[in-house]
């Protein structure tokens, strides 16, 4: 019984990329946004796409992280509602080269901040980090790393990859606390936080936010909304967008 444990804790473990990255199916590139694209290298020189929309009225941005299925085409005319945009895509995603890894995915985010201010001139205290499904967690630990950041906005995401392997594997998820976990990193966000979960979420269960929530320590303005109707993908930006 031991063995067929181990082997089976074993080969999830390693079959976690597969199963977490699904981006075979990004969605293809929206020019009618009107969006500016660049390429930035990442460690490995791989080339990283950025897409940049322009607001002319804000002088705010939000970076926009997306979950594992790739950048969502229906959040570019919402948040552009309220700031400036920034979408960068993870390797293997979109136009992006090379292939997500659990780093290379924290990298990305890394290098967005660092091009927001550096290259863009965007103060620290202006820029949004949001993070939608997957895209919560590499949110999460770059708000965990800048505390200058205006604010962190996670919507329908998770508190760890162990936590939801638990719900479907049960104990064959003993190897597994090293990826993606949220909950951890949560404790040393010092940012505002606005976390949004939808109740009825077939994707990520709404305990799953409930319970990272509760890892949000550090942050003395955090607020948790339950969303009315929609879906894990079709978040009620008509809720969101004014609690930001």
């Amino acid at each position: 019984m031991f063995l067929v444990w181990l082997l089976v804790s074993v080969y999830l473990t390693f079959q976690a990329k597969s199963i977490i990255f699904n981006n075979q199916v990004s969605w293809a590139p929206v020019p009618a946004y009107g969006y500016s694209l660049e390429f930035v290298k990442n460690s490995k020189q791989e080339n990283l796409s950025f897409w940049f929309f322009e607001n002319q009225s804000s002088d705010e941005v939000i970076l926009y992280l997306h979950g594992n299925t790739g950048r969502l085409a229906h959040f570019f005319p919402e948040l552009i509602k309220e700031a400036n945009v920034l979408s960068p895509a993870y390797p293997g995603y979109h136009e992006s080269e090379g292939k997500p890894t659990i780093d290379s995915v924290y990298e990305t985010a890394f290098l967005a901040y660092g091009w927001l201010v550096q290259k863009k001139g965007f103060p620290e205290n202006k820029i949004t980090i949001l993070g939608h499904s997957l895209g919560g967690s590499p949110a999460i630990y770059l708000a965990s790393k800048k505390p200058q950041a205006k604010q962190l906005v996670i919507i329908n995401t998770f508190s760890s990859i162990q936590s939801m392997c638990f719900r479907q594997y049960s104990i064959f998820c003993g190897f597994s606390g090293h990826i993606f976990n949220s909950a951890e990193q949560a404790r040393e966000v010092a940012t505002p936080v606005r976390h949004f979960a939808y109740p009825r979420d077939l994707d990520i269960p709404f305990a799953e936010n409930e319970k990272l929530f509760q890892f949000f320590t550090k942050s003395r303005d955090k607020k948790f909304f339950p969303l009315d109707g929609y879906t894990h993908s079709y978040p009620n930006f008509n809720q969101i967008l004014p609690e930001m």
